[in-house]
């Protein structure tokens, strides 16, 4: 089913003028778990609450609820999603772990990512521990990843943003820090054809035991922190140190001026390499 404003339509049917560029992914590919029921907004206020008010309602692990415009998107730390109309990919997926992976999930979205731009991009793709995808010193994607438990049992949101047309120049409080894929290729990037890939991804590591099993490594390999001397802010707390890698839940271990080794929460720190 797919949802156009408050109307869900079955995969398949026309949506006469209604633009939806994530028509019909329910049936394509061979995919496992993720996307069997998607839903698109043209606009919400977050795909996030709406994947967790889903969950909380008993709905099955697998559904993807994409828009076009979130009016209370929300990034780590409360920080806002800049994106304007039509031009990112916003998202949101509902996933029901086994809960020794649940700390395994922001890994999920951020490597996937990561793979899929690979597929539109010469350019060096890494990882900024903990959740942002990062291409020329920029940011170009980040995600949020709540869990909870219901009735149903345990699950996780993994809510994720994708710079792929929009124009950094035009919002300056990111213009120095952002970039798309549009700025990287120089000309317009399908929405659809980033989703599609992104999906497949997503989905051959999560339902996949091996790739699962060799997330944390396959991970760990793109991430531009390792072996940095970095600051890390814990609340009110700075720690300086030098990020020796993560562990097999994606905590970051640094190891500190007196020579104690950190073992630091993902979605409790920010961090910058030391000179920034």
């Amino acid at each position: 089913m797919l949802k156009v404003g408050h109307y869900e339509i079955p995969s398949g049917e026309a949506l006469s003028d209604v633009l939806n560029e994530f028509e019909g992914f329910e049936t394509l590919d061979d995919r496992h778990v993720i996307g069997r029921r998607i839903v698109w907004h043209e606009e919400t206020e977050s795909t996030n609450d709406d994947a967790r008010h889903a969950a909380e309602a008993g709905e099955p692990e697998g559904l993807v609820v994409i828009a076009d415009v979130q009016t209370a998107g929300r990034g780590r730390m409360s920080r806002t999603w800049t994106s304007a109309q039509s031009s990112d990919i916003l998202f949101s997926v509902l996933l029901r772990p086994d809960i020794t992976d649940l700390p395994k999930m922001p890994l999920v979205a951020g490597l996937a990512v990561a793979r899929t731009l690979d597929a539109f991009t010469d350019q060096l793709v890494t990882l900024k521990w903990p959740n942002d995808v990062r291409v020329t010193d920029r940011k170009i994607s980040g995600s949020l990843v709540e869990s909870g438990s219901s009735n149903s049992g345990y699950f996780a949101v993994l809510g994720t943003g994708v710079n792929v047309n929009m124009d950094a120049s035009a919002h300056p409080e990111i213009s120095k820090i952002a970039t798309s894929l549009r700025t990287l290729k120089g000309e317009s990037v399908s929405r659809r054809e980033v989703m599609r890939k992104l999906l497949i991804e997503m989905d051959r590591i999560y339902s996949s035991p091996e790739h699962l099993g060799t997330l944390v490594a396959d991970w760990s390999a793109r991430v531009e922190t390792i072996g940095q001397k970095i600051d890390v802010r814990w609340g009110d707390e700075l720690l300086h140190g030098v990020a020796e890698g993560v562990d097999e839940t994606g905590r970051l271990l640094l190891r500190d001026g007196s020579g104690e080794l950190r073992v630091l929460e993902a979605g409790e720190v920010t961090t910058q390499l030391s000179g920034q």
